[in-house]
């Protein structure tokens, strides 16, 4: 295969189909999320006030809106993460119309195709994941109960090095456990995306789709490999630009933040660094969506390369 032809011919679909970076920015939304953390130091007399805050009825109130706020949360997520199956399913569509050169799609028109068959994606995906899933609940369920029995013998004893030497023993079958599970937790993710494009692009079932994606890994392992080496030396220069592009607009939010807390703050230093957020968000937003929908082209090619071209796109 020659790869920095097929490197090439996906960034030029990317590039010149404005409309393949919002489902590249639509398949990332969904891809993952975002946690911030924050820390609160307390005194007595702070717990002591919460704690007359805190009545029955408010108490009922916060655990309610807590809930509400769970639920909301993952209908939003599922939302998302159907969003992003379907955004992938057009990309991956898209790429082959545009290759083939007979239609010209557009953003409706190839979100439509992975909309289409998003509940039989959804369900592949699920169904390829649900084992290693399974069995890392069932390990952490096992481990819980291993540690605790361990807990309970070493409270009868008077050696309390006994109690450190079960646990260890515990921990040490877990990882055991891990090590193997990980790398079968690999093999299926490698598989994912030939699963992805079989069921795409050849409209095949879940367990066909699954078939097809572990023969095309087996049989093009080495220069898969070599694609998605040739991928990881790209994404670097590519964090590096990003990162020389960000960071002056990162100063440039930090000095007015700081400022902020003095006395000399005025609206301006407010109005700069909010500015400095947003641009700062959406040129990564930006180069997410751009280097997604990139990749997946030229996987998709690549994939073409890999089992022909005899493939089905309405």
């Amino acid at each position: 295969m020659d790869y920095m032809d097929t490197i090439k011919r996906g960034f030029s679909l990317t590039w010149n189909n404005k409309f393949m970076w919002v489902l590249g920015f639509l398949a990332a939304l969904g891809s993952g999320s975002a946690f911030s953390n924050s820390n609160y130091s307390t005194n007595s007399s702070d717990m002591a006030g919460m704690a007359d805050w805190m009545t029955p009825e408010r108490m009922a109130a916060l655990s309610a809106g807590l809930i509400a706020f769970s639920c909301v949360a993952v209908i939003l997520g599922l939302v998302l993460w159907l969003v992003a199956l379907s955004a992938r399913g057009g990309l991956i569509a898209g790429a082959v119309q545009l290759d083939r050169g007979q239609t010209k799609p557009t953003f409706r028109s190839a979100f439509g195709m992975g909309w289409r068959k998003v509940w039989r994606l959804a369900g592949m995906t699920l169904l390829l994941f649900a084992v290693p899933t399974i069995l890392f609940i069932l390990l952490v369920i096992g481990f819980i109960v291993l540690a605790g029995g361990a807990a309970l013998m070493a409270s009868g004893m008077d050696d309390p090095s006994a109690f450190g030497a079960g646990i260890g023993g515990v921990a040490l079958v877990f990882l055991c456990l891990m090590c193997l599970l990980v790398p079968f937790t690999l093999v299926l993710t490698l598989i994912y995306p030939f699963a992805f494009r079989g069921m795409v692009l050849r409209d095949l079932g879940a367990m066909d789709s699954i078939r097809h994606g572990w023969r095309t890994l087996r049989e093009n392992l080495g220069e898969i490999i070599l694609l998605g080496l040739a991928f990881f030396l790209i994404n670097i220069v590519i964090i590096v630009i990003s990162v020389a592009i960000i960071v002056p607009i990162g100063l440039a939010v930090g000095v007015p933040m700081a400022m902020l807390s003095g006395s000399n703050a005025s609206a301006i230093q407010g109005i700069l660094a909010v500015l400095g957020i947003i641009v700062g968000l959406v040129i990564f937003a930006l180069f997410s969506a751009i280097t997604t929908a990139w990749q997946s082209s030229t996987f998709t090619l690549a994939y073409l390369q890999w089992t022909g071209k005899d493939v089905i796109v309405e």
